[in-house]
């Protein structure tokens, strides 16, 4: 190869590498202004959605605990399709095999009763309704097993029909995930809602807007004050909680 061909090559490449760094450099700039922006709209919104007055957690405690930010961003997403006074978050209501049972999120409207568990898990999910343990799969060696979530919303959704004293017909159980989640292969009966976020509020807004008429707004007042007092609980009552579902779980 001639002199002048090595030249030419030696400058391409100069060139290409120079290219490629910069193209770095920005793309790595641009998504760390991304996520200052994000961070920036979360910590205004955890305050002026009402998320902070509703369930008692702060900016820090919500942005680094996983379920708490999944819950947050369901709910302000939620403020924006329904009265933020019909929404509920970290409900204590009493349990079925427990003192207390927690509900993520409920929302309250003529047209039925909302209850949300909500899972901020990435990756592929796969389950049945009869499986024990549902599976996470991020990686070909990384796979994580949780309990049914199916399972877990059924019994809330007892508790709840028991405590506001309804059928358990006016009561939708909804699974959300995350986006960032791919619902693989979700076995489940038309009965059971397993979603992605931007499913779950699609459909929450289908049925606050052609759902049948279930209460009139003595009963949803009623309701309204029942799930207040049921909010916002003391630490002693969260940690009992814990405590006896960690119990419960290793039997």
């Amino acid at each position: 190869m001639s002199k002048k061909r090595r030249d030419q090559l030696d400058i391409f490449d100069l060139i290409f590498g120079v290219s490629f760094t910069l193209w770095y450099l920005v793309s790595q700039v641009i998504i760390m202004i991304a996520k200052i922006l994000m961070f920036g709209y979360d910590v205004v919104t955890i305050y002026q959605s009402g998320y902070k007055e509703k369930s008692g957690n702060g900016l820090f405690k919500t942005y680094f605990n996983k379920g708490l930010m999944g819950e947050f961003r369901l709910y302000r997403k939620l403020t924006r399709v329904a009265p933020r006074s019909n929404i509920f978050t970290n409900v204590y209501i009493p349990g079925k095999h427990t003192t207390h049972t927690e509900l993520d999120l409920v929302l309250i409207s003529d047209r039925g009763i909302l209850l949300y568990e909500i899972k901020n898990y990435s990756g592929s999910i796969y389950g049945s309704k009869s499986d024990v343990y549902w599976t996470q799969v991020l990686s070909y060696f990384i796979k994580n097993k949780f309990y049914n979530p199916i399972r877990q919303n059924n019994l809330h959704h007892q508790s709840l029909a028991s405590y506001l004293n309804v059928n358990q017909s006016e009561i939708v159980p909804i699974i959300s995930f995350t986006n960032r989640s791919k619902l693989q292969r979700i076995d489940v009966d038309h009965r059971h809602y397993v979603l992605q976020t931007k499913d779950t509020i699609a459909f929450t807004k289908k049925i606050l807007k052609d759902g049948p008429i279930l209460f009139d707004q003595l009963a949803i007042n009623q309701m309204l004050y029942m799930l207040k007092a049921a909010s916002l609980k003391g630490l002693d009552i969260k940690d009992a909680h814990i405590q006896e579902v960690t119990q419960l779980v290793n039997k």
